[in-house]
């Protein structure tokens, strides 16, 4: 049988611990391995692209930071299979580190060199068809140009090296005019060669270095730079031409037509690719309105982007897509519908793309985002709704007072143990100051709740005194003046001196 060729990196601190694993290798009969040791992260920094690897071997047997470690290898080599060793079994590194990319987790004491080669085979045949996977998931069946993912993939590249040779770059948006009347009148598969006879006509238009990409339905979009006289009005030209060109054959159906914005990039004041995609279709938009007979004197400045965003966030599964275009929603209006799908990203997105959403609230510290972190406060995790109630208060989003004690009661019973929640609405209460909130944080305060399940720690009653003197009420005052009096009480000594920096103020 013949060998298969394996260039095998093992990274390990331990001095002389590559030799455990070359007896393992010279006991592979069907794999002729290139081994190269190494103990340090930064040796591998240094590897050149002729060096790399075919799998790397990751003997993680430190007690800390063994997470962070493989995290830091995958970022450098994300296309490099890895198999992840550990002194013993451990189900959660196991778990964490196969989600974040690893390709196997393997016991160092119950390998041998039958389970070591098949995991090593396994491993790069995994990573193989994962990397043939993602460039197929990368273009759009029906045109063959990129889709979405692809396209942004590639813009982002194509920016960064605009910004190294200072080069200017062009974005063109281009929306299939009555798409949907063709459809209806002709039938879906009309519909569907008019996307592919568009996609040909972006083809002919510009040049096969030029990145084209149908995002969706009707849109699509390509980025050229600038060379060679390029400029607006020549893209322009040429995409008219070649489109009154197809409208030439003969036996047609339908007549092909199309709007078409541009957006240029300038390296001296750049922006995310986002931006520039919003830039272009607000364009597009403005050329696509006399064309429905809609004046163009009818829409704010301001309307089509809050509009176009509302339509990315309705419309991508791409979580990247979202986190691109967070920054162009604190500018824009924030109308319901643009609320109404940033509350449904905050319950179904991603761990990390919610905390990009309260980090976007909490940036913006205005009552608008008070939607969101209402919202938020429900969320499965207690991390998340409990910044989402410190945010509410800061805010002072008075409507959300009554989620807040809802919410309170359902994490009393979710996590009995926990107090992250109810602290954070004990500040939250204090900071909104509406009489709504005296009931509750009373009951906290007190050494027996009357409605509480619990008695809640020291720490979680001093937050409720913190909060209900800033309420700054006669009744309140009245209700910790009591009990500062009970002599047994822990609180007897921060109320007294509460109570004295009041009187003295």
């Amino acid at each position: 049988m013949e060998k298969i060729k394996i260039k095998i990196l093992l990274i390990e601190d331990k001095p002389g611990g590559s030799l455990f694993w070359e007896q393992i290798l010279d006991e592979l009969h069907d794999v002729e391995s290139t081994f190269i040791h190494i103990e340090q992260l930064s040796d591998f920094s240094h590897m050149s692209e002729n060096d790399a690897p075919d799998i790397i071997l990751l003997d993680l047997s430190l007690p800390e930071g063994r997470l962070e470690l493989f995290l830091s290898i995958y970022q450098m080599a994300p296309s490099i299979p890895i198999v992840v060793i550990t002194e013993t079994e451990d189900q959660k590194l196991a778990v964490q580190t196969a989600l974040e990319g690893a390709q196997d987790c393997l016991v160092k004491r119950d390998i041998g060199s039958f389970l070591l080669g098949r995991s090593m085979r396994y491993a790069i045949s995994r990573q193989k068809h994962l990397k043939q996977e993602k460039a197929v998931s990368n273009y759009d069946e029906l045109t063959g140009l990129h889709n979405r993912r692809g396209f942004l993939t590639l813009a982002e590249q194509q920016i960064k090296i605009a910004d190294q040779v200072n080069q200017s770059l062009l974005m063109i948006f281009a929306d299939v005019d009555g798409l949907k009347t063709i459809n209806d009148n002709l039938g879906h598969h009309w519909g569907d060669l008019a996307l592919m006879e568009m996609a040909h006509v972006l083809r002919e238009a510009f040049r096969e270095t030029d990145s084209l990409a149908r995002l969706s339905g009707d849109e699509f979009v390509a980025l050229l730079i600038c060379e060679n006289g390029i400029n607006e009005e020549f893209l322009i030209k040429r995409f008219q031409e070649t489109l009154e060109q197809h409208n030439t054959y003969p036996e047609r159906h339908f007549m092909l037509s199309a709007s078409m914005g541009i957006a240029r990039y300038d390296p001296r004041s750049p922006c995310s690719v986002a931006e520039l995609m919003v830039n272009a279709d607000a364009m597009m938009y403005q050329q696509k309105k006399p064309k429905k007979g809609i004046p163009n004197s009818l829409s704010p400045a301001k309307e089509p982007v809050s509009s176009i965003l509302r339509q990315f966030l309705a419309e991508t599964n791409n979580e990247t897509v979202i986190r691109l275009i967070l920054p162009l929603i604190r500018t824009c209006e924030w109308d319901e519908p643009l609320l109404s799908e940033l509350c449904s990203w905050m319950t179904k997105g991603s761990p990390e793309l919610k905390l990009n959403l309260l980090g976007l609230m909490e940036n913006m510290n205005h009552p608008a985002g008070g939607p969101v972190l209402q919202t938020a406060i429900f969320d499965q995790s207690e991390e998340i709704a409990a910044r989402a109630a410190r945010a509410i208060g800061r805010i002072h989003f008075t409507p959300a007072l009554k989620s807040l004690l809802q919410a309170a009661v359902i994490w009393e019973t979710r996590a009995p143990d926990s107090e992250i929640f109810v602290t954070a609405v004990c500040q939250a209460m204090g900071d909104l100051a509406q009489p709504e909130g005296v009931s509750f944080l009373q009951d906290i305060v007190r050494e027996i709740p009357l409605r509480q399940t619990k008695n809640h720690s020291l720490s979680v009653r001093l937050a409720a005194v913190k909060a209900l003197s800033q309420l700054n009420e006669p009744d309140t005052w009245l209700f910790l003046e009591n009990l500062a009096k009970d002599k047994n009480s822990p609180l007897q000594e921060p109320l007294q001196k509460l109570l004295h920096e009041r009187h003295s103020a």
